[in-house]
C-alpha cells in the first residue's frame, strides 16, 4: 500500500473524516501519547530500517475555502489574490516570515518588471499584487532603481505581511506541510507539523507554492526533476568606509567584483549596506536534506573565510560581515506535469493564450535558436492558467518556480516577478474555482479574465 493511500483510507474510512487527536484533550491541547510502535525487521537484514508507526487520529485544526502552502513571493500573492475573490484563506509557512528567497533567501531584485512588446518598446508587465509590493517598499524607501528594483528584505518582510493580513488571510508561520489527504485523485487536505503538534487542515483548493512541489509530490501527481546550483547570500556593511586612498588599494581594485574571495556586491536600499550573491554548486539536488545540510556548512565556512579575505585588502578594514541569508538559495527542484508546458518558443514568439492569467519578462541573457537574446530585447510572454493546473490531481494548482515549463524557460521561469505573477493567477482560479464550485480546471475563463483585470493584473 501507497504511504499516501494508508492516510486516505485512514481518513476517510466509512465514507466520512474522522476527527480526534493524538491523545487526549486537556483545555484544547493536544497531549500526545508515547511512541509504542512496534520495530519491523526485513527478513535477512539484522538491523531495522524501518519503523511501523501505530494508526492514530489527528486533529483537525481547520476547514478553509483555499489553503496556500508557502509564504515565498508566488505564496504571498496567491494568498492575497484568493481571499480578495471573497474565498476563505490560511498560508501556511515554514519560516518566521513572508516573502521566500526574496527576503529571508536575501535575492533582493525584483526581476523582470519589464519586457519588450510587438512595438519593440520596453513596458511594465509586473503590475497587480507585485506592483503593490514594489510601490509600498519605495514608499517607506525599501527599493531602490525604477526599473527591476532591488528590496530591503526586512521591508519586504514587513510590507508583505501587512498586505496579507489586510486581505483578511490568515496566517500560520513555524509549521511545516508533511503529507496529503485524497480521495481518489482529488486532493482535499494537508498534514501539517509544528510545535503544537500533528494536525489537519481541509480544504477546497489546495495551492503548492512550497518552491518545491512538496505537495503535488505527495500527491502522486508527475513531474520533472531538475538540478541546478545552489549558493548562499549574504551581506556586507559599511561598505561607504571603503578607504580608496589608503596604500595598496589600486592593488586590489581590479580584483574586486572579479574574484569573489573579495567580491563586495552590489547595493542595497540601506547605504553602505551590500548583498552579495552566490552562484554555489552545478547540479545540485534541492530536495536531498543531507545534500542542504552539507552545502549549508560549507557555504558558511566559504563566507567567512572570504569575509576575511576583504578585511585583510587595503582600504576595507571597516568592512563587516552584516549576515548571511536564513534560507539556502535553491534555484530549482521539481517541476509539475501540468495541462500545458509552457515552451521557449512560445516566450519567443508572443503567443497568446485564452487563459493568460499574467505577463513576465526576463533578467539575463538566454539562448534562442543558437544566438543569445539579451534582457533588453526579450519579448514579453504570457503565462496560461493551463500551466499551472496538474494534469492529474483535481483540488490542486502550483505556482512560483515549479509550474509547468521546458527546461530552457528556467531563467526567466524561477525569478521573483514571475513567482508573484503565477501566485496571483492561481489565487484568483481558486477563488472562482470556489465560488462556482467548479474544478480548477474547468473555470469560466471570461469570469478568470475580469477578476484578474479587476486586480490590476497586466494581460497583454
Amino acid at each position: 500500500m501507497k504511504r499516501r493511500d494508508f492516510f486516505t483510507n485512514s481518513l476517510f474510512a466509512g465514507g466520512a473524516l474522522t476527527t480526534g487527536a493524538l491523545g487526549v484533550h486537556c483545555n484544547g491541547k493536544i497531549e500526545p501519547k508515547p511512541f509504542s510502535g512496534e520495530v519491523a525487521i526485513n527478513s535477512g537484514l539484522s538491523e531495522p530500517n524501518f519503523i511501523r508507526e501505530p494508526e492514530r487520529e489527528i486533529k483537525i485544526f481547520t476547514r478553509t475555502d483555499i489553503l496556500v502552502i508557502g509564504g515565498g513571493p508566488s505564496g504571498a500573492a496567491a494568498a492575497i489574490a484568493a481571499s480578495k475573490t471573497g474565498a476563505d484563506t490560511w498560508l501556511i509557512e515554514r519560516y518566521n516570515h513572508l516573502g521566500g528567497l526574496w527576503t529571508g533567501g536575501m535575492v533582493l531584485p525584483l526581476y523582470s518588471t519589464h519586457a519588450v512588446d510587438r512595438n519593440n518598446k520596453k513596458v511594465q508587465v509586473m503590475k497587480g499584487v507585485g506592483n503593490e509590493i514594489w510601490q509600498r517598499l519605495k514608499s517607506i524607501g525599501g527599493a531602490i532603481y525604477d526599473v527591476d528594483p532591488v528590496i530591503d528584505p526586512e521591508a519586504g518582510k514587513y510590507v508583505i505581511e501587512r498586505m496579507v493580513i489586510e486581505a483578511g488571510v490568515k496566517i500560520l508561520y513555524h509549521t511545516l506541510a508533511t503529507n496529503v489527504i485524497m480521495s481518489g485523485e482529488t486532493l482535499k487536505g494537508v498534514f501539517i507539523e509544528n510545535k503544537s503538534g500533528r494536525s489537519v487542515i481541509l480544504a477546497k483548493v489546495v495551492i503548492d507554492c512550497s518552491g518545491d512541489g512538496d505537495i503535488f509530490h505527495l500527491a502522486g501527481e508527475n513531474y520533472d526533476t531538475i538540478n541546478g546550483n545552489i549558493g548562499l547570500v549574504h551581506r556586507l556593511g559599511n561598505i561607504d568606509k571603503i578607504n580608496k586612498k589608503e596604500p595598496g588599494y589600486e592593488q586590489f581594485a581590479k580584483l574586486i567584483g572579479k574574484d569573489e574571495a573579495i567580491s563586495v556586491g552590489r547595493e542595497t536600499p540601506i547605504p553602505g549596506v551590500n548583498w552579495n550573491n552566490m552562484h554555489g554548486k552545478d547540479d545540485q539536488d534541492g530536495t536531498d536534506a543531507l545534500n542542504l545540510t552539507n552545502l549549508q556548512i560549507e557555504f558558511r565556512h566559504k563566507i567567512w573565510n572570504n569575509f576575511q579575505n576583504i578585511k585583510k585588502t587595503p582600504g576595507y578594514k571597516d568592512v563587516f560581515l552584516l549576515d548571511t541569508a536564513s534560507q539556502l538559495g535553491v534555484r530549482v527542484s521539481r517541476i509539475v506535469d501540468a495541462e500545458y508546458k509552457l515552451t521557449l518558443e512560445d516566450t519567443m514568439t508572443f503567443k497568446q493564450f485564452d487563459d493568460v492569467i499574467g505577463i513576465s519578462g526576463a533578467w539575463t541573457t538566454i539562448l534562442y535558436k543558437g544566438g543569445k537574446i539579451t534582457k533588453q530585447s526579450r519579448p514579453l510572454w504570457q503565462i496560461p492558467l493551463r500551466s499551472l493546473v496538474p494534469k492529474k490531481i483535481e483540488g490542486l494548482l502550483v505556482a512560483g518556480r515549479c509550474f509547468c515549463y521546458e527546461k530552457e524557460l528556467l531563467e526567466d521561469a524561477r525569478i521573483i516577478a514571475t513567482c508573484l505573477i503565477t501566485g496571483q493567477g492561481a489565487g484568483v482560479a481558486a477563488g472562482i474555482s470556489v465560488k462556482e464550485n467548479e474544478k480548477t480546471r474547468n473555470i469560466n475563463i471570461e469570469k478568470l479574465n475580469k477578476e484578474l483585470t479587476n486586480q490590476n493584473v497586466y494581460l497583454g
